[in-house]
């Protein structure tokens, strides 16, 4: 039975995208080692391979060590000549990036929104064209967004995005007009799942959740390698579990949702409500009285230094994001959990209390084996996360 020419493309787009995640997976490897791996011949992999050198997407290294006779070529992917840009959409502002195809970050700027305006998508188009013009000599092959809310990855539209008060919003389309290049939008935290898959932590898993704690908190849900969205595109909204007791009202209307009491505004919130209730602690030194001007890296630094008030803090936010993971666990059981987003800077302050309630709330069954780890993207997660969607693009993995 022969093969129509449709047939014999699509055979060796799948091959040729077998062959890059080989390479970005387990990289360096030779040829042969390849070959072997996906039980192609040797004159598929050496065709495919040399139009990927070709396109600038791996790179020839050296050699390795033979087994008789000629030492074996390895390849790599390669690091700067072809690039992915990356955007991270959070309540404030925006930023971008320029990602090469091993996740290093070669340029990256951030711009708040103006709110006064209300032309949110004019600000991503600034900061794109910011990030573009630090690194004009990159070949960037497509954006990737990654925003906060309902995002209906079939038709790459934000269907609700609270923070800027957007129904049924449609950046892809207005970006591709403006920068000639391909545009894919996900939620931010399903993106940045995908990037730990790619660069992190979570590097050839099938069963895994991130975390995204920031200014808001959301999570990404990968369950049997794909990135599980529910029936209208809102699952992962962790955010909006019940954690505290009487706790405070949500924007979503309902009280006590983690979101209340476990992100970078609750933080600083509850260490000015601690000093002006008396509590002592080093911040106050720190921001000159002035405790308008607390933020996340004074907190740090405060933490760092080994601040009571600071510490106990975020003892407290570990234990709020812990009940919330605990839920996670004998919900969905999977492989490893990962705390990111800007918060992450955070977690070393807090992954302890975060392990002790996880585990001693969740049934042992569910969590034996379960790993509760920091992301090694930290803070830089939204951006190589939202880059990684193009990459995916450019190549699905399988």
């Amino acid at each position: 039975m022969g093969y129509n020419t449709g047939d014999k493309q699509l055979i060796k787009e799948i091959n040729k995208a077998s062959i890059f995640q080989v390479v970005h997976d387990i990289g360096p490897v030779s040829r042969a080692d390849i070959a072997k791996i996906l039980k192609l011949t040797s004159a598929t992999v050496s065709s495919n391979m040399a139009e990927l050198i070709d396109e600038g997407i791996v790179k020839e290294i050296g050699t390795g060590v033979s087994s008789g006779g000629r030492k074996p070529v390895l390849v790599t992917i390669s690091d700067s000549d072809v690039c992915f840009l990356g955007v991270d959409i959070h309540k404030d502002g925006v930023e971008a990036a320029i990602v090469s195809l091993t996740g290093r970050i070669l340029a990256i700027a951030e711009q708040p929104f103006q709110h006064e305006t209300g032309n949110f998508e004019h600000d991503v188009l600034s900061c794109i064209r910011s990030v573009r013009g630090m690194a004009q000599g990159a070949k960037v092959k497509s954006i990737g967004i990654g925003m906060h809310g309902i995002v209906d990855t079939t038709k790459s539209i934000s269907v609700f995005a609270p923070a800027m008060a957007r129904r049924n919003f449609d950046l892809k389309t207005f970006i591709e007009r403006e920068e000639h290049l391909p545009v894919y939008v996900d939620n931010d935290a399903n993106a940045m799942a995908l990037g730990e898959n790619w660069f992190g932590q979570a590097k050839q898993m099938k069963n895994y959740v991130f975390l995204n704690v920031g200014r808001g908190i959301g999570s990404g849900l990968v369950l049997n390698g794909e990135v599980f969205r529910g029936s209208r595109y809102a699952a992962g909204e962790i955010g909006h579990i019940r954690v505290a007791d009487n706790g405070i009202r949500c924007v979503c209307g309902k009280y006590g949702c983690l979101d209340t009491v476990a992100t970078e505004y609750t933080v600083i919130r509850d260490v000015v409500s601690a000093i002006h209730t008396g509590v002592k602690s080093d911040v106050t030194n720190r921001v000159a009285g002035d405790l308008s001007a607390i933020n996340i890296d004074v907190i740090l630094e405060a933490a760092c230094a080994g601040d009571p008030c600071v510490l106990e803090i975020l003892n407290k936010t570990g234990r709020f994001i812990g009940v919330a993971v605990s839920y996670i666990i004998n919900i969905l059981n999977p492989e490893m959990i990962i705390l990111g987003g800007s918060m992450s800077r955070l977690g070393e302050y807090m992954m302890d209390s975060i392990q002790e309630a996880a585990l001693s709330l969740s049934m042992k069954e569910c969590s034996d084996g379960v790993k509760i780890v920091l992301s090694t993207l930290r803070e830089k997660a939204g951006v190589i996360g939202a880059a990684t969607l193009g990459m995916r693009n450019l190549f699905p993995r399988a």
